[in-house]
């Protein structure tokens, strides 16, 4: 007698004993390297495996090129792992969005984990601006993006998190939440950060001194040569749109906090405070990516 995909040791173990076997897991990586070709960066390197893939939009620039991340397997939970690796070479610029909000689904007790990678050499432009990272009830992330520099780098970043849908009437009772930068200049750390939140979200986003009953944050990074202006620029914006977030510099380092009531509320202050930010960088008016504009 034969038993075909079956091992001795599973067809003699009582079914109610036999472990259901492991879920599907997702997992992905892409790594995009653009170059200096005069005054045109170009793609020097592309690698994507698995869920993660990068397609470059057409732009009316072509001093300002794009990259859109695309996860394929439409959403993240427990156990899917997800890298980037992004490189700016000397004098070259490149900008980095995501085609849409990545949503982090409930897991079964295992944890998303999302990595980037990010090097901007010297006299290199480097915008990261994905969209916003949508959680969902008993959803666990661990995210940390890491970010190298040189003196002479520029950068841009945002990171956004929206705790529930408000449409649906989502209040996040158990999730787990480890969101960080490390951020190094020359080699050496100018800034480290990490969110971590853990239990019932939604009673610790309450408190006056966390989030105030806000259901979003975003952070805004900038690092350049000339920090005063882009502090200016921000804190001018901020006050003239009425929007809820302060900014602060350190280490040629300007970090900008940004709260919402709503999704909506957050994503229309990000897109105020990053125009203008581009506008200052660029030294010229520079709309949104378009996937930014299209939500």
């Amino acid at each position: 007698m034969t038993f075909e995909n079956s091992s001795l040791s599973e067809l003699l173990t009582p079914p109610g004993d036999r472990q259901p076997a492991p879920l599907a897991r997702s997992e992905g990586r892409a790594e995009v390297t653009f170059r200096a070709d005069g005054d045109i960066s170009r793609l020097s390197h592309l690698y994507q495996r698995g869920c993660a893939r990068v397609r470059f939009p057409s732009v009316d620039r072509i001093e300002f090129p794009e990259a859109v991340l695309i996860n394929t397997a439409g959403g993240l939970t427990g156990g899917d792992k997800v890298a980037y690796d992004i490189t700016v070479g000397a004098g070259a610029r490149l900008t980095v969005s995501g085609q849409a909000a990545e949503k982090i689904y409930r897991s079964v007790g295992t944890t998303v984990h999302i990595e980037a990678e990010l090097t901007v050499g010297a006299g290199a432009t480097l915008e990261w601006l994905p969209q916003e990272t949508i959680l969902f009830e008993k959803s666990r992330l661990r995210r940390m993006n890491k970010v190298h520099l040189t003196e002479s780098s520029k950068f841009l970043a945002v990171e956004a998190t929206v705790f529930g849908r408000e449409a649906y009437g989502e209040d996040l009772r158990d999730v787990y939440v480890r969101d960080g930068w490390k951020i190094w200049r020359d080699g050496k750390l100018i800034w480290y950060d990490n969110l971590a939140l853990d239990g019932d979200v939604h009673a610790i986003l309450e408190r006056p001194a966390v989030m105030a009953g806000a259901r979003a944050v975003a952070t805004i990074l900038i690092a350049d040569e000339e920090t005063e202006k882009y502090l200016e620029t921000a804190r001018a914006v901020m006050d003239a749109k009425h929007l809820n977030a302060a900014a602060s510099c350190r280490a040629n380092l300007v970090i900008i906090r940004v709260l919402g009531e709503s999704a909506y509320e957050l994503r229309r202050a990000m897109a105020i405070i990053i125009t203008a930010l581009r506008g200052e960088m660029a030294g010229k008016s520079v709309p949104l990516p378009r996937v930014w504009e299209n939500q």
